[in-house]
């Protein structure tokens, strides 16, 4: 259970760090030459933070 934490945990730092890859990631690939808004970048980093606090406090080991 731990080693899936960690790897969620580094999929989710990636979205805090660049949410712009996030978005490449999971939506980017669907379209051409389309720029993510600010509103679904900032939305990216906070919902990996919650998420990466969930992670870590919600589900035991």
């Amino acid at each position: 259970m731990i080693f899936i934490k960690v790897i969620v945990s580094i999929i989710l730092i990636i979205g805090i760090i660049n949410p712009r890859l996030s978005w490449k990631i999971s939506e980017g690939w669907k379209f051409k030459g389309v720029e993510p808004s600010t509103l679904y970048l900032i939305m990216t980093r906070v919902m990996s933070v919650v998420m990466l606090i969930v992670v870590w406090l919600a589900i035991p080991n």
